[in-house]
């Protein structure tokens, strides 16, 4: 196999991987407490974040290509080591890791997905009231607070899956 596609593959892989697993724990460890903590009045930056500069479509993007370069890797690695490598404890090690991603995948598309959505529509909402000059009905701030528990719950759960997977990664060459 030629080294410039392997060193290609291996440059998107580690790069989309880099902000897949920065931009998730950034979510989860800080921008998500401290919107909660601020309540309705963070709603224009998450909005702004969200939907106009469209973080979710970027972390989505970076984590298809993490994935299928890696997928793309391991299969060359397979191929010229006769089917070896999936028994090497190099390719365990990376195989282990390629499953944590894809749970952590999973976890974003099952769970968190569908959460931001409907906290989406519910931030629309509360920016339209506060338009019209007053503040956020309390029944949307009542209808977004589980909504937020749950999204910090799948980005947490996301976050130990992506760690765990960059570090079997970082030390599957050593095993």
């Amino acid at each position: 196999m030629n080294n410039t596609v392997m060193a290609l593959l291996r440059l998107v892989h580690i790069l989309a991987g880099i902000f897949w697993v920065g931009a998730t724990l950034f979510l989860a460890a800080f921008l998500m407490p401290a919107a909660r903590a601020i309540g309705p009045g963070a709603g224009p930056l998450m909005g702004q974040l969200m939907q106009r500069q469209r973080l979710q479509l970027w972390i989505n993007v970076a984590m298809t290509l993490a994935i299928l370069a890696g997928f793309a890797l391991y299969g060359l690695d397979s191929r010229m080591s006769g089917g070896g490598f999936g028994r090497s404890r190099t390719g365990m090690t990376l195989g282990l890791g390629a499953l944590l991603a894809i749970a952590a995948a999973g976890v974003g598309g099952a769970m968190g997905k569908p959460t931001g959505k409907k906290l989406g529509e519910i931030a629309q909402r509360m920016q339209e009231a506060q338009r019209s000059g007053g503040a956020p009905p309390s029944s949307l701030v009542a209808e977004a607070e589980p909504l937020q528990r749950k999204m910090q719950r799948a980005l947490t759960i996301m976050s130990v899956l992506l760690v765990l997977s960059a570090t079997t990664m970082a030390i599957a060459r050593y095993m």
